[in-house]
């Protein structure tokens, strides 16, 4: 997979690696050690409904320990319950250990009418009790079902990944992943994106597609916030000490296809779970082994179709290093980066009027070739 963070990321997810990577030749040497997975999250983590028991959790397990892992899944709820997995298609079964903190209609933090994993975290203590090796965290996607404020959802969020760390041992990883792919508009969830149907004052109504490339847009926000919110907070902790404990991943690039992986719109079916958790299992073997994984190449999408980005600057004057530069300084919050708005405003290469983490791999890609 390739990289597409910026050189100064580069350097500091590469120092990443090192004290993880004792970490990980004990685990291996240590065929007997029981590597603790938490996987955190709302529904998706959860399963939401019988016929989806463990999720992609189940996948996590299953293709872990085929590797030769001894993996004791942990969290909040389901310690101790080993449930059996038939798949329908090829009738293999296995079992798998349930144990997780996923929840279903969570949203990141709490508000007026949802839950949040924050919370549950404090009132559960489970992280402080299980002591995991590894945290996975997906949480977003109901903030994004509600259109809820994109600023308070990437401040919870960064509360929340903030709790996680300060309450798990240092040698603990955690890795955040983008969400997937929404399909608002099939029938079983069509009322849960009601607030992307109507204007805020009820005036007027949004059609369909119109509500759909609403979602679209927002999504792809979370989603490139999230990414910009690791990364730089990978940045800082490596400047800070010797290594950062936090990474990132992106399951949207791994449940690609709505219409044949959710079975509602919203949730995965038995197909994208799997899809999902031999994602995850690469992703963590990888850790395990010593390495820090990569991240794919970044896919935008559209109302119509999945595409991958080209970069075309808007203006003629050509890119330097110094752009990527400024912009990734940009990016992080450095107000000294000195670019002026007009200069800003060429680095929106895919000309949808934010600047964010997918203009910067354009950016790069562009001066590349």
């Amino acid at each position: 997979m390739k990289k597409i963070i910026t050189a100064v990321s580069a350097c500091a997810i590469a120092a990443t690696a090192v004290p993880y990577r004792v970490y990980a030749e004990e685990t291996a040497k240590e065929t007997q050690k029981k590597v603790k997975i938490m996987c955190i999250g709302d529904s998706i983590t959860d399963g939401y409904v019988p016929e989806y028991e463990g999720s992609y959790r189940k996948f996590i397990y299953k293709e872990l320990t085929k590797k030769g892992y001894d993996i004791d899944m942990v969290g909040a709820k389901g310690e101790g319950y080993t449930p059996t997995y038939k798949d329908e298609n090829t009738g293999e079964s296995f079992e798998f250990d349930n144990g997780n903190t996923g929840y279903s209609g969570y949203a990141i933090s709490a508000y007026p009418g949802r839950n949040g994993i924050l919370e549950t975290l404090k009132e559960t203590n489970c992280l402080a009790e299980t002591k995991p090796d590894i945290v996975t965290l997906q949480i977003g996607t109901n903030n994004i079902i509600d259109n809820h404020d994109m600023d308070e959802n990437i401040k919870d969020l960064g509360m929340l990944v903030d709790y996680i760390l300060e309450n798990t041992p240092e040698t603990t990883a955690v890795f955040v992943t983008t969400i997937p792919e929404l399909d608002p508009n099939r029938p079983e969830v069509y009322d849960w994106f009601g607030n992307y149907r109507h204007s805020a004052d009820w005036q007027t109504q949004y059609s369909d597609e119109e509500a759909l490339a609403s979602i679209e847009r927002t999504w792809k926000i979370y989603n490139a916030n999230l990414v910009a919110l690791i990364n730089k907070r990978a940045i800082n902790d490596a400047m800070s000490s010797t290594a950062s404990r936090l990474h990132y991943a992106r399951i949207d690039e791994v449940v690609t296809d709505v219409k044949t992986q959710l079975f509602d719109g919203v949730h995965p079916n038995n197909e994208g779970y799997k899809e999902m958790g031999e994602y995850w299992a690469d992703v963590l073997d990888k850790y395990l082994q010593g390495n820090i994984p990569q991240v794919p190449d970044i896919v935008t999408t559209t109302t119509s179709a999945t595409t991958t980005t080209t970069a075309e600057t808007p203006e003629k004057e050509p890119l330097k290093v110094s752009d990527l530069v400024t912009f990734s300084r940009y990016l992080l919050g450095d107000k000294s980066h000195g670019a002026e708005a007009k200069q800003l405003k060429r680095y929106d290469l895919d000309g949808d009027g934010v600047l964010d983490v997918y203009d910067l791999v354009n950016m790069r890609k562009t001066l590349i070739s």
